[in-house]
């Protein structure tokens, strides 16, 4: 992508942005694409790696792998809860390196609780390969 591209994708992102599930600005920048599973009560988002999630190393930024399952996660709560949950806790293994093609996470429920639920969150690359696991604790959020 060259400067102009890169800016013009920056552009639509921000003139796009919202505040609310989906759309707010990184998830359109980062290019973030959304579905559902009602039924097994899971959240998938699926986006390219690009330059701007690279580190120093050359390889996508152990943040950006957490910052995607906790997106995941907490869009998964959103889907299914009746009032907001916010992330008490995260850990992430870091289990593959890569700097190229897709990435897909998944979230799931490990335990659905009223006041505390018990998420997972996996990440796979285009050839299926584990790229990290990410387990977290979310507490209902009541105001």
């Amino acid at each position: 992508m060259d400067k102009q591209q890169f800016m013009t994708h920056v552009e639509h992102a921000y003139d796009t942005k919202e505040i609310g599930p989906e759309n707010v600005f990184l998830f359109k920048f980062l290019q973030f694409e959304f579905s559902y599973d009602d039924e097994n009560k899971t959240c998938t988002i699926t986006c390219p790696v690009t330059e701007p999630m690279l580190n120093p190393a050359g390889i996508i930024h152990g943040g950006i792998l957490t910052y995607l399952a906790d997106t995941a996660m907490g869009h998964l709560n959103g889907r299914t809860k009746d009032v907001p949950y916010v992330t008490l806790e995260m850990k992430t293994s870091f289990l593959k390196a890569s700097n190229t093609g897709n990435l897909t996470a998944t979230a799931r429920y490990i335990r659905d609780g009223y006041k505390v639920c018990f998420m997972e969150c996996e990440i796979i690359n285009e050839q299926g390969e584990l790229m990290s696991v990410t387990n977290g604790t979310f507490y209902r959020f009541e105001k």
